[in-house]
């Protein structure tokens, strides 16, 4: 198996993004991706890196985790989220009109 160089990466990684979100494509540049690739890549996000994932803003994730008690770990006052738990959150919520 060939591994992916850093431009091929950054194709790949565009082309799944604007499959799952079209509405991307005029906005998605170089940039972004590779801040995509680099969340994807962190198991633990906090809140502004969660609300990133999610693709909504940061205020509208603080809203949600306490609204729908999406699962998370405070260790010494800091408090992250396991991407597993946000994905799955994001599909048994079936956010309308943000997918």
């Amino acid at each position: 198996m060939q591994l992916l160089d850093e431009e091929n990466l950054t194709k790949f990684v565009r082309s799944i993004v604007i499959s799952m979100k079209p509405e991307l494509k005029s906005n998605l540049d170089k940039k972004d991706v590779k801040k995509i690739i680099e969340l994807s890549s962190r198991e633990w996000l906090n809140v502004r890196e969660s609300a990133k994932y999610l693709g909504v803003s940061d205020t509208t994730f603080r809203s949600w985790r306490k609204k729908y008690k999406i699962p998370s770990r405070t260790i010494e006052g800091i408090t992250r989220w396991k991407k597993s738990d946000l994905d799955k959150f994001w599909k048994t919520r079936g956010v309308k009109g943000y997918l």
